[in-house]
């Protein structure tokens, strides 16, 4: 049947990713569906009430054929288009930044799509609405010349903001969450930024011993709060993981960091050889899962992208030397001697616990 442009547009979305494993996941299916219905017509949403009978090979062919196009273009074509691609970025791509000439990083807005998310993320196949210029905020000097929005539209605001270093901003549709165009890493400010991060790194090499004999103390300390601190710390500095944070139910992925691991994502063993084992299994930030097996972390394997769409299974470039001895997990007493870390995390969360 003939849909409406509104309709028929998000279907488009849908359509082009017929052959991605998304497609074949209930929850995708779902949000999209449910979005796809809010665009059409009444007529239409009285004759599709169901995804599985909506046939969308045409649509799926349409830019296969798109694509087997652009590979035979000639060299001239394609220099054709490069030469456009470059003319855009000359006119958009720079800013003036205190005299200087700055690249930008990101000149384009989001396009319209279906949202993907990170692993089983609750909200994916939902759809991410157009970005238009009454959602734009722009950031500029107040003796620069504004930018003129497309011809019956206005920005949402402009304003003159030293303080920050992005230039537009705007909430994408999704999570709320606000996106932003940002200079070009290799950008004088972008530089200095990241200058002073490594440099804050490499006075921590001066206080680092410290800060280890401090929290080892306090495995020991009287108070439950002090010795869970210690025990995050510990964490933190030999398995390196991140240290987490709370996040509403139905918002996001179930990632977890350090100081949001739950008692499912550690087991505790029986005693072998005189020592307490444990191991722990987490998805950890971009949905890649860490295995904690004996207090040693082992290396993340994640799907990488080949050029061409393919992937392949490859670790990740995780380097972690803990100190502990293969298929045991210890941390260090203050003394100097060796302790489970199974008997930490008991001395931290109390007798209460319990192996998942």
């Amino acid at each position: 049947m003939r849909l409406s442009v509104k309709a028929e547009e998000v279907a488009t979305f849908y359509g082009r990713m017929l052959d991605h494993e998304y497609t074949t996941k209930e929850v995708f299916r779902k949000n999209f569906f449910n979005d796809w219905r809010k665009e059409m017509t009444v007529e239409e949403r009285e004759v599709i009430k169901s995804l599985d009978k909506c046939d969308f090979t045409e649509i799926h062919r349409y830019f296969l054929d798109k694509a087997a196009a652009r590979k035979v273009l000639t060299k001239e074509e394609k220099q054709k288009l490069k030469e456009e691609a470059e003319k855009l970025q000359q006119e958009f791509g720079y800013c003036i930044l205190d005299g200087h000439r700055e690249k930008i990083g990101n000149f384009k807005t989001e396009p319209p799509g279906l949202f993907r998310g990170r692993g089983d993320h609750p909200k994916m196949g939902m759809l991410k609405r157009r970005v238009m210029p009454e959602d734009v905020v722009i950031n500029c000097s107040r003796d620069s010349k504004i930018p003129k929005p497309p011809a019956g539209h206005q920005w949402k605001e402009v304003r003159s903001d030293n303080t920050v270093m992005w230039l537009a901003a705007w909430t994408e549709s999704i999570q709320n969450s606000i996106k932003y165009v940002m200079l070009n890493p290799c950008s004088k400010l972008k530089g200095e930024k990241a200058w002073q991060k490594f440099e804050t790194a490499r006075r921590l090499r001066g206080f680092v011993d410290e800060i280890r004999s401090q929290y080892r103390a306090d495995w020991k300390s009287q108070e439950m709060k002090t010795r869970q601190r210690a025990v995050a710390l510990y964490f933190i500095d030999k398995l390196a993981l991140r240290a987490g944070n709370e996040k509403e139910d139905g918002e996001a992925a179930d990632t977890v960091g350090c100081c949001s691991l739950r008692v499912e994502h550690v087991q505790l063993h029986p005693e072998a050889d005189g020592c307490q084992h444990a191991s722990g299994s987490l998805v950890g930030k971009s949905v890649l899962r860490d295995e904690l097996i004996g207090g040693r972390r082992q290396k993340p394997t994640h799907r990488r992208k080949r050029r061409g769409g393919a992937h392949c299974s490859a670790p990740a470039t995780v380097k972690r030397r803990p100190r502990c001895r293969p298929g045991r997990g210890v941390a260090l007493r203050p003394d100097g001697t060796s302790q489970p870390f199974t008997v930490l995390l008991r001395g931290a969360l109390g007798n209460g616990m319990r192996a998942a």
